[in-house]
């Protein structure tokens, strides 16, 4: 008898290490959602700060060309569109609730997960492009009376970190955003097949 309770006592603590703890499991994926949030608030003020910087320069410098302000205005509504558009993404995260059933989790999850890849594909691309239009607009006035050396020298150098800024950079921060929503939403699914197997 003592022989059949020892092996009952082993069964239950096995059993019992095998099903994972959830207040634990949500309490990292709420950290990470919180993580998430605040990286996307401090691009936000950081994109804002660039605004200001740029209207420094344009109150400082009494600019001749129309171009200049276009590419100024270009710059001031591509980064104030992109931010409302980043702050919409960090509202609509924030707005996730974690502790309600694992099924509409996942679903909240799912679809902000969706729309951070349409952020982060098309809306940045276009977000790229539109800055950069507007750069070449400054540029026309500001470069004018550089030396041609000295233009190709600053161009190549201006375009070079747009690329890296694009294609290396950015393409590493879309990949650690996917995976920490990614991570949120194995944590919920892992409750879930918990759920289903009790």
């Amino acid at each position: 008898m003592k022989e059949f309770d020892h092996l009952k006592e082993i069964w239950n603590q096995q059993k019992q290490s095998t099903v994972p703890d959830v207040s634990q499991i949500i309490s990292k994926a709420k950290k990470e959602k919180r993580s998430m949030g605040n990286k996307i608030l401090i691009q936000v003020a950081v994109l804002l700060l660039s605004v200001i910087a740029i209207a420094w320069v344009v109150a400082l410098i009494d600019f001749k060309m129309a171009t200049t302000y276009i590419g100024v205005g270009l710059m001031f509504l591509t980064i104030f569109s992109y931010s409302a558009l980043r702050l919409y993404q960090a509202k609509q995260l924030k707005a996730i609730d974690l502790t309600q059933s694992p099924q509409k989790a996942l679903q909240q999850l799912e679809q902000y997960y969706a729309f951070q890849q349409f952020v982060a594909t098309k809306c940045t691309l276009a977000y790229f492009i539109l800055l950069n239009l507007g750069f070449v607009f400054y540029f026309i006035e500001v470069m004018e009376p550089m030396p041609v050396k000295m233009t190709v020298i600053f161009l190549t150098v201006y375009i070079a970190w747009m690329l890296i800024a694009y294609f290396i950079l950015g393409k590493k921060q879309k990949q650690k955003e996917y995976e920490k929503t990614q991570s949120i939403i194995d944590s919920i699914k892992k409750i879930e097949t918990q759920y289903e197997q009790e």
